[in-house]
């Protein structure tokens, strides 16, 4: 089985610094690497995205990535209560 690479960008980093207790986010990242579209209710595509972008539901904190080629890229680690106004500002910039 193919391992994926993980690359955060510099606001996931800014993200993840604001968070207290990051353990199992970090965890769920490195799950990302065996499998970044594993089955189950924790992986979501969003619609309206070329490349697409994925959600990963992590406790009350969400993550946004993409996968190119080998590599998941890490986006954004947001607050649930955020998610909307983030994705947004994320179609945007788009």
């Amino acid at each position: 089985m193919k391992k994926f690479g993980v690359r955060i960008t510099g606001s996931a980093t800014d993200d993840l610094d604001g968070i207290r207790d990051r353990g199992q986010i970090i965890s769920d990242i490195r799950r990302l690497c065996d499998n970044p579209l594993p089955t189950g209710a924790n992986i979501k595509k969003l619609k309206g995205f070329n490349p697409p972008l994925y959600r990963l539901r992590s406790g009350g904190y969400r993550v946004l990535y993409r996968i190119e080629g080998l590599v998941v890229t890490i986006m954004r680690v947001i607050d649930r209560k955020e998610l909307e106004r983030t994705i947004k500002r994320i179609k945007k910039t788009i």
